[in-house]
């Protein structure tokens, strides 16, 4: 058959990279607890006691959102976090890493049953599975996926870049694609494996509801997956919810029927709902001040999971103080980021030993571990003038992030640097930083952000790249992007620990920890850790959980 050719929408502007958020982030990757919220849980008996909430009996599973998602589940659209919930529940693409594997991000079957590429990494072949019905009763089959990645090249959201390189979907037959690509691309599979990958959307609904907006409109309240869920409510500021879809090709039957997502605006109040049992589970934004109450708890039950997530300290070249590579290792290398994290984020995060997140590369080959360095930090402060200002900026909400912030910034004030800790909101972080560096903190502060998957290639992408969506304090250098690029066409692992070490030499945002993803749960809940994806964070596989009987 003749390739059907994929066409960017020539109304559409260049596309524009994701918004992550820091741990507690609002509308990603919430906002967190406040100072106030703290100390109401404080007053009210100091953290999770008594019996259990009662097992319900009606299949509603009661979670919520704090300050809800931040934008339409729309899976070429939403490039955030918490609603994460929505989309990889609504909708599903042709692989997937595997649920409940903990120990690596291992991609596996999903809409398609098995693939190959060529040797080169420029043609990709998928058979997909029969069988299968969009929400709406249209088949799924070949024709499908040309449609869904038409669909994101024209909505031109922060994931479009993920197909952005497809030359053509070519229809074998019914159930047989074949994807060709413009250039080589070994981590491809990864693409389609995130958690904001191409999703497979109907395309009678796609055709039917297009309206000038792709679709956008219909699918912001409504959903055309095949996913096990399918979206019955949603209204921007009050709440989200999902029914079974008796439909579903999967041989699992779902215990609950109903997800019913709630929106909140104060994380204090989501856990008080917790323990008083209206709520769950928590799925994102618990408070590193309440973890070790949850963890100690017989009336709750807590799961620090392995993530892709990451603490990183995010240092400005374009600032004076942070010009050269020898002072940014010097701040880096001189702060005790062991003892911080002990105090800090104990239960949710492990110091880092690498330069990617954990599982990226085997670690004999990405193996760096976290240095300390006092005597480096003080002679680098010392070459300064005395009360060289240096500011530390945190994205607003985030309380572990301002937390370790004031840390440094206490240490620095030790050296005889007049240190600063600056809020700031996420448009200005991710609008107005990248646009004029000169104009940011020296510093910034981030405890838990994300890549969009475990590739090394699209963690240095986001994070070390000039056009970088992870990557707004502009620091990179044709070295690291030389490597990066090599590796991405070979897959070698060797190539991209180069990258890693070249991009920490550099002081290009090194990771200081591993994050895990803490979730809490009412004790009956069951399969907590089986529904749980190391890929995406604040979200299960709703339709793989269970009640203890």
């Amino acid at each position: 058959m003749t390739p059907l050719k994929l066409r960017r929408n020539p109304m559409k502007g260049p596309r524009t990279m994701r918004r992550h958020l820091f741990k507690l982030r609002p509308a990603t990757r919430a906002a967190a607890a406040l100072t106030a919220s703290v100390l109401l849980l404080s007053a009210c008996g100091g953290g999770p006691s008594g019996d259990a909430a009662p097992v319900p009996t009606d299949g509603v599973l009661k979670l919520g959102v704090l300050n809800d998602i931040g934008q339409p589940p729309d899976p070429d659209v939403y490039y955030s976090g918490n609603g994460l919930a929505l989309t990889t529940n609504l909708y599903e693409g042709l692989v997937r890493y595997e649920p409940g594997n903990h120990d690596e991000a291992k991609v596996v079957p999903l809409l398609a049953e098995s693939w190959q590429s060529n040797d080169a990494f420029t043609e990709w072949t998928f058979k997909l599975r029969p069988g299968v019905v969009f929400h709406d009763g249209t088949p799924f089959d070949s024709s499908a996926v040309e449609a869904s990645f038409q669909r994101r090249l024209h909505v031109a959201g922060g994931p479009a870049y993920m197909v952005e390189d497809v030359a053509s979907v070519e229809e074998i037959d019914a159930y047989t694609v074949k994807i060709v690509l413009k250039n080589p691309n070994s981590a491809f599979i990864d693409f389609l494996a995130s958690p904001y990958g191409p999703r497979m959307l109907s395309p009678k609904v796609l055709n039917e509801q297009a309206g000038n907006d792709f679709a956008q409109t219909y699918l912001a309240t409504h959903d055309a997956g095949t996913g096990p869920y399918t979206l019955t409510k949603a209204v921007v500021g009050e709440g989200y919810q999902m029914q079974a879809f008796k439909d579903y090709w999967g041989d699992i039957d779902p215990v609950f029927t109903t997800i019913d997502l709630p929106v909140y605006t104060e994380i204090s109040a989501m856990q008080l709902e917790l323990e008083k049992g209206d709520l769950h589970a928590l799925l994102a934004t618990v408070p590193s001040a309440s973890q070790k109450e949850y963890t100690e708890s017989n009336a709750l039950k807590a799961y620090p999971m392995p993530s892709f997530q990451l603490g990183v300290l995010y240092m400005n070249p374009n600032r004076q103080v942070m010009a050269t590579p020898e002072a940014r290792k010097a701040l880096f290398e001189g702060i005790d980021w062991k003892t911080l994290i002990k105090q800090v984020v104990n239960y949710s995060a492990e110091p880092a030993g690498g330069n990617y997140p954990k599982g990226a590369l085997p670690p004999e080959i990405d193996h760096r571990p976290l240095v300390y360095n006092p005597n480096g930090l003080k002679a680098w402060a010392s070459s300064l003038p005395a009360g060289t200002p240096i500011r530390i900026g945190v994205s607003a909400g985030s309380t572990d992030s301002e937390q370790i912030a004031n840390l440094i910034a206490a240490q620095l004030q030790t050296l005889g640097l007049q240190a600063t800790v600056t809020t700031h909101q996420t448009s200005e972080v991710f609008g107005e930083f990248a646009k004029n560096p000169q104009q940011a903190p020296d510093v910034m502060v981030a405890s838990g952000t994300w890549p969009d998957s475990n590739s090394p290639y699209m963690h240095g992408q986001v994070f070390w790249d000039k056009n970088g969506g992870l990557n707004f304090l502009q620091c990179y250098n044709d070295e690291i992007t030389s490597l990066l690029g090599e590796a991405l066409k070979t897959g070698s692992t060797e190539t991209y620990a180069a990258a890693g070490a070249a991009a920490y030499r550099f002081g290009c945002s090194p990771i200081w920890a591993w994050m895990k993803d803490f979730m809490v749960a009412q004790p009956w809940l069951q399969g907590v850790e089986g529904a749980h994806s190391i890929a995406a964070p604040n979200t299960l596989d709703f339709n793989r959980l269970t009640i203890a009987r």
